[in-house]
C-alpha cells in the first residue's frame, strides 16, 4: 500500500486513516503494543494487590505499609517506563506512515530505530505539552480550590455562610472543569502534528509545538473528527471485550474469587482493546501532518519537482598526464 501526496477532503482523510489501519493492522498494533502490555501487567499486579488486602483479613500492618511503599515506587517506575514506550510507539507510527508516503515498505524494526534516535526530543516535547496542560488545569481550578479551602477553614458557627460559600465553590469547580476540558481539547488540536514534526523534519520539542500550531491552521476540524472517531472505536472495543466480564464480576460478587478472576480477565481483554485501537490516533495525526504540509507548503509539488529534476551532470575528469615515450635507441 503506497500513498500519494495530494489535498484530501475530510472524508478522504478519514478513509485514508482507516485504510492504513486496516491494511497494516498487525504492524501498527505491534508498534503500539509494548505500552499496552506494560499497562496490562500493572493492572494485573494492582488487582492482585487489592484482592490480597480484601481476602487476607489478618494482614500485618507493617507488611501492608511495605506493600504501599513498594506500590508507590512501582507506580513511579511504571509511569516513566510507560511514558518512554508510549512516545516510542507514537514516533515509530509516524515513521511507518512516512515510509508509506515515500513508497517504501514500513517495518517495525526500522520504525522503532528511527523513533529511538529521536527519543530525547519526543520526551522533551511531551513533557512541554504536559506542563502546559497542567498549567491550564491549575489556572482553571485554582480559585475553586481556594474557595473550598476557605470553606473548610470556616468555623461551624457560621454554618449559613459556610454552606453558601460551599455552593459557590462547587459552581466555580464545575465551571473551571468545563473550561479546562475545553482548553485541553483546543490545545490538543493545536498540538496534533507535533510528534510527526519532531520525527520527520527533525526539530526540537519547542519548535515542534510552534510548527504544529502553524500547520494545523484551518485543519482543526479534521483533528477533532479523528478524536471523535477514535473515541467511538475505543468505547466500542471496551463494550465488546471488557464489559461482559465486568458485568459478570458484579453478578458473581466482587468480593468472591470468581468475581476476582472475572475482573482480572476483563482487565486483560480491556487492555487488548486498548492495544487494538490506540494506533488509530497515531496514524491519523501522521496523515494529518502530510495533509497540512501539502496544503500549506505544497509538499506534493516539491516532491514532484524533485522527481522530475534532471540528474546532475557528471563532473569533467581531469586530463590524464601522459608520460612522453622513451627515446628511441641511436
Amino acid at each position: 500500500m503506497h500513498l500519494d501526496l495530494r489535498p484530501l477532503t475530510v472524508s478522504e482523510y478519514l478513509d485514508r486513516t482507516f485504510s492504513i489501519y486496516r491494511h497494516r493492522f498487525l504492524l501498527f498494533v505491534g508498534l503500539m503494543a509494548p505500552q499496552a502490555v506494560l499497562s496490562m501487567a500493572a493492572a494485573m499486579l494492582w488487582g492482585w494487590f487489592t484482592s490480597m488486602i480484601q481476602f487476607d483479613k489478618g494482614l500485618d500492618p507493617d507488611r501492608l505499609m511495605t506493600f504501599f511503599v513498594g506500590g508507590g515506587v512501582g507506580f513511579f517506575v511504571f509511569t516513566i517506563v510507560h511514558w518512554v514506550l508510549y512516545v516510542l510507539g507514537l514516533g515509530a507510527t509516524a515513521a511507518a506512515v512516512s515510509d508509506l508516503h515515500g513508497h517504501l515498505t514500513p517495518e517495525a524494526g526500522s520504525a522503532f530505530t528511527a523513533a529511538r534516535r529521536r527519543l530525547g526530543s519526543l520526551l522533551w516535547l511531551t513533557f512541554l505539552m504536559g506542563v502546559r496542560l497542567a498549567g491550564v488545569l491549575v489556572g482553571c481550578l485554582g480559585i475553586p480550590a481556594a474557595l473550598l479551602g476557605a470553606t473548610a477553614a470556616m468555623s461551624r458557627d457560621n454554618s449559613n455562610q459556610q454552606a453558601a460559600l460551599a455552593i459557590v465553590a462547587m459552581i466555580a469547580f464545575l465551571v473551571g472543569m468545563t473550561v479546562a476540558m475545553a482548553a485541553f481539547i483546543y490545545m490538543g488540536l493545536r498540538y496534533a502534528v507535533a510528534v510527526p514534526a519532531v520525527m520527520l523534519e527533525p526539530i526540537g520539542g519547542r519548535r515542534a509545538i510552534i510548527r504544529s500550531i502553524a500547520l494545523t491552521r484551518g485543519l482543526k476540524v479534521r483533528a477533532f473528527l479523528l478524536m471523535i472517531c477514535a473515541t467511538m472505536v475505543a468505547y466500542a472495543a471496551m463494550m465488546i471485550l471488557q464489559m461482559p466480564f465486568v458485568v459478570a464480576s458484579l453478578v458473581a460478587g466482587p468480593e468472591t474469587r470468581t468475581g476476582f478472576w472475572l475482573n482480572m480477565t476483563g482487565t486483560a481483554t480491556g487492555t487488548a482493546g486498548q492495544a487494538l485501537t490506540a494506533p488509530l490516533v497515531a496514524i491519523g495525526v501522521a496523515v494529518l501532518y502530510f495533509e497540512a504540509r501539502v496544503r500549506h507548503e505544497a509538499l506534493d509539488l516539491q516532491v514532484m519537482t524533485e522527481a522530475l529534476a534532471p540528474p546532475p551532470a557528471p563532473t569533467a575528469a581531469p586530463p590524464a598526464i601522459v608520460s612522453p615515450p622513451p627515446p628511441l635507441p641511436q
